[in-house]
């Protein structure tokens, strides 16, 4: 008898408990209120064939066959679950399911009205680009049939030209989101440039925005890319893009992205594990490149300390040794790392050159740290970036065990292990920590006042935010003098990650680096015969502590009531809303090398 088996058994005699215990009790004559029910989970799946969107995009030399035979190829494996619809089915209704609207661009007003009625009914919605924009003879109706479906306001079409303010040209999913789940934190998706241009949505309810490739922050209302919308039984969910767009998608993440969709939409819960600790949706590093004007890394630890936040001073080793005094007091609460022997890059260096300049590095760090504390220092970020496989590898053998990089480096904005040595375990190699985060010389060279910049900081924050992602904020010791640009802007950063200390985690890099392997010790196992429960491994060497777990409802505000371990013995996490569609479930306690199985009552 396996895990989930087990389960079974323990929730039956639950239950027979409990009805025993009332009956005894005189209870069962006046049975407690009954609380709402959660929408039955929707097995069919339609995809709608318009004709006389097929006419239209015929006339006008495109395929609109092509963008539904992107659906096709999707729905392959589901057999009898989907359906495609005909005009004629859609007019005579379609019992409860998902409907998919696939750029479905001319609709005639009983289609508009039977497409109202399915979701009325509580058949949920899934609307990609301009489906409705045209009437039944092809003329303009605008987004108001959209805007209505998903009570969102559409902010026309996003400009063809890149630029840092409306480029649209790579989508951003917000990491654990109900929706995004299965995509890691704002990971970049190209779209291509294709000829449905990406259409900007405003909502309070997104799973997505589009960004440049330097994910510059954007007006908020510039970006929405995909939202979301629960109305009584229905679901409905907008993609701002076409299907063409997924011709593009070199690592097929738009699969893995409609896979979590279509669970949302079908009112399935999700289990899925967290990208952070305790409950956190996002994490931060606060760091400064010690480089020139040393001295000026003791002002950034006042506003580190002043905030109760503890940071990591990446410090070119020739000029630390000069400051041995100044590392000692950085080193009191912050983590002390390198940055190199001098302000020169290793990207190309033959590996002979990089060995001696490392070892060079190491020399010296030993020199102002001593040999006891030099197993302490395992962080590294390259000088201006600079790295590349060779230096990895001596890195690695020099006891480094994380790497801070560049936005170039990952398309996502959460740690990841090098592949510098793919033979290498997670647990032996390097952890890359991308800095994705704007630094100070961007904002220095946008040649910009305290209140813009200000402005934007924060901006960049809330986007890392409700991404889940890891936020990397970089500064330079010579940019961090008295009365400049990073001098003004910190501190009221620090002050908002303040408010945020519930659900972000901020940490050193060497923290961060060693929760990431702890969280990879975990597998997940997903339960074959309900969503309800899941199990999960915790491979040697164990010492796991804040692992968390994230639940999405199967309707709005209904979260798991309960949770229940399959063996007595196992540690029960603790149960912490997040939002109306989504629950933490967070191990506070460590957890050791074994197996742990769980059921969840809603």
């Amino acid at each position: 008898m396996n895990f989930f088996d087990l389960l079974a058994v323990k929730k039956c005699l639950h239950l027979v408990r409990g009805a025993v215990l009332a009956c005894l009790l005189g209870l069962a004559s006046s049975p407690p209120a009954l609380a709402a029910a959660a929408p039955p989970p929707l097995e069919q799946v339609y995809l709608y064939s318009s004709p006389i969107t097929a006419a239209f995009f015929s006339a006008n030399g495109t395929s609109y066959d092509g963008l539904k035979q992107r659906w096709r190829e999707y729905f392959r494996p589901y057999g009898k679950a989907f359906r495609e619809v005909s005009r004629a089915n859609l007019i005579a209704g379609l019992k409860p399911g998902v409907l998919v609207l696939g750029s479905a661009a001319l609709l005639d007003e009983p289609e508009r009205k039977a497409i109202q009625a399915f979701a009325d009914a509580g058949g949920s919605l899934l609307v990609t680009w301009g489906t409705g924009v045209r009437d039944g003879r092809g003329q303009w109706a605008g987004y108001g049939f959209i805007e209505d479906l998903l009570r969102m306001k559409v902010n026309s079409k996003a400009m063809l030209e890149d630029s840092k303010e409306n480029s649209t040209r790579f989508l951003n999913p917000f990491g654990d989101g109900p929706l995004s789940w299965t995509i890691p934190g704002g990971e970049r998706i190209f779209l291509g440039e294709v000829a449905e241009t990406p259409i900007r949505v405003e909502s309070p309810y997104l799973a997505a925005r589009y960004f440049s490739w330097e994910r510059y922050p954007a007006p908020k209302n510039s970006n929405g890319a995909i939202a979301l919308l629960e109305k009584g039984a229905s679901r409905r969910v907008y993609f701002g893009f076409s299907e063409s767009s997924w011709e593009y998608d070199e690592r097929l993440e738009m699969p893995n992205l409609v896979d979590s969709v279509l669970a949302w939409l079908k009112h399935e819960p999700s289990i899925y594990k967290a990208a952070w600790p305790n409950g956190s949706l996002a994490a931060q590093l606060l760091e400064m490149d010690t480089e020139e004007k040393y001295l000026n890394a003791i002002d950034f630890k006042r506003d580190l300390d002043a905030a109760n936040f503890r940071g990591t001073f990446y410090s070119l080793t020739s000029i630390a040794r000069q400051y041995r005094d100044t590392v000692q007091k950085l080193s009191e609460k912050h983590e002390i790392a390198y940055h190199g022997e001098v302000h020169v890059g290793f990207k190309g260096k033959t590996p002979e050159v990089q060995e001696k300049r490392l070892g060079a590095m190491v020399t010296e760090m030993r020199d102002i740290v001593g040999s006891r504390a030099l197993p302490t220092v395992t962080g590294f970020r390259a000088p201006t970036e600079s790295w590349d496989a060779n230096t990895e590898k001596l890195l690695r053998q020099l006891g480094v065990r994380h790497n801070v990089t560049g936005p170039s480096a990952s398309e996502g904005r959460i740690p990841y292990f090098s592949d510098s040595e793919p033979g290498l375990k997670p647990e032996e190699a390097i952890v890359r920590l991308p800095r994705t985060q704007m630094d100070d010389l961007n904002y220095l060279g946008l040649r910009i006042g305290a209140g813009k910049a200000t402005e934007l900081i924060m901006l960049d924050f809330d986007y890392l935010h409700e991404a889940g992602a890891l936020g990397v904020l970089s500064v330079h010791s010579q940019n961090y003098e008295p009365g400049e640009l990073m001098t003004k802007i910190t501190p009221p950063y620090l002050k908002k990650l303040q408010q945020h200390q519930d659900d972000v985690w901020t940490a050193s890099g060497g923290e961060i680096a060693n929760w990431w392997r702890a969280r990879d010790r975990v597998v997940y196992k997903a339960s074959k015969t309900s969503p309800t429960q899941f199990a999960f491994d915790v491979r040697a060497p164990g010492n796991v502590k804040g692992l968390t777990f994230f639940v999405t409802h199967p309707a709005l505000d209904m979260a798991p009531k309960s949770v229940m371990a399959v063996s007595s013995e196992a540690p029960l996490p603790e149960l912490k809303r997040i939002d109306a569609y989504r629950t933490a479930l967070i191990f506070k306690q460590e957890l050791k090398v074994g197996n742990y199985a769980y059921s969840l009552e809603f």
